[in-house]
């Protein structure tokens, strides 16, 4: 009897231990199974976006020179923007520079705005950059590769102007060239928040609101005289003001720029004897 007992034992004791190893493999299944599904789920969510960078001038760079390549979200205009994926590439020949950016899809919001940019360095100096806003998720810029065109920055770039009380010649409105017939147009900020210029025909005042690199105007009047020339560009420089929202000045030259960072007019600094 007692070996009887000493038996069931035994093969309770052997079932408990199988169930045991059978529970283990299982697990360990499972956690293997998701781990490769966690895998393939992050995998699935990368996603590349082509680029190519250029500049015009033809001309050997420095030994050591790196090309940085950048996709940012740039929806929040009063802190620093939000880098979503950056490549540095060591440049060892001449431009184009194809650069294939692989980023996370999840990170992009369709209400959001983005910016894709690029510069060529060398020691910390910026020897190229680009110039323009870059949206590769507008639908207006989908064509692949994107295109970045660099532009060369001068060693003796004179530095930025003020924007307060300062001249500011109209340069170009809304792309076109400014036609200056008997009066320039142009724009001057004091520093009590009023802005005061000329259309092209008619005078006009208002104020602005400014908040770092973001602009609006408000309460802009004008005087009322009719031209018979020119009444086009006026009302096209009356219209850049109005969509304004955000502005920058590089060396001598004020550009005011839209929602989108879309330019709408840039201006030139003059200086008055």
């Amino acid at each position: 009897m007692a070996n009887q007992h000493r038996l069931l034992s035994n093969k309770n004791t052997l079932y408990s231990l199988s169930l045991a190893a059978l529970s283990l493999l299982t697990l360990s299944a499972c956690d293997q199974q998701n781990t490769a599904t966690s895998a393939q789920s992050a995998t699935q969510h990368a996603t590349s976006l082509m680029t190519q960078v250029t500049y015009n001038e033809r001309q050997m760079l420095r030994p050591g020179s790196q090309l940085i390549v950048t996709l940012s979200d740039v929806s929040k205009t009063d802190v620093k923007s939000e880098v979503i994926v950056q490549q540095i590439l060591d440049i060892t020949q001449a431009p184009p520079y194809t650069v294939e950016l692989i980023y996370d899809e999840n990170k992009i919001d369709s209400k959001h705005r983005y910016n894709l940019s690029a510069r060529i360095i060398n020691k910390d100096k910026v020897l190229y950059k680009s110039t323009t806003a870059h949206n590769p998720f507008n639908e207006t810029q989908l064509s692949t590769p994107h295109t970045i065109e660099l532009e060369r920055m001068n060693d003796t770039q004179k530095p930025d102007v003020s924007l307060y009380n300062t001249y500011f010649k109209a340069i170009t409105l809304q792309g076109d060239s400014v036609t200056v017939l008997k009066k320039e147009p142009f724009i001057q900020f004091d520093k009590d928040n009023r802005v005061h210029g000329f259309l092209g025909c008619n005078n006009f005042t208002g104020r602005y609101d400014i908040n770092q690199q973001t602009l609006t105007f408000n309460q802009l009047a004008s005087t009322k005289k009719m031209c018979s020339q020119n009444m086009q560009q006026e009302q096209a420089m009356l219209n850049a003001l109005n969509n304004t929202q955000h502005w920058q000045i590089n060396g001598e030259t004020l550009i005011i720029k839209d929602h989108n960072q879309q330019a709408q007019a840039s201006f030139n600094a003059v200086y008055l004897n």
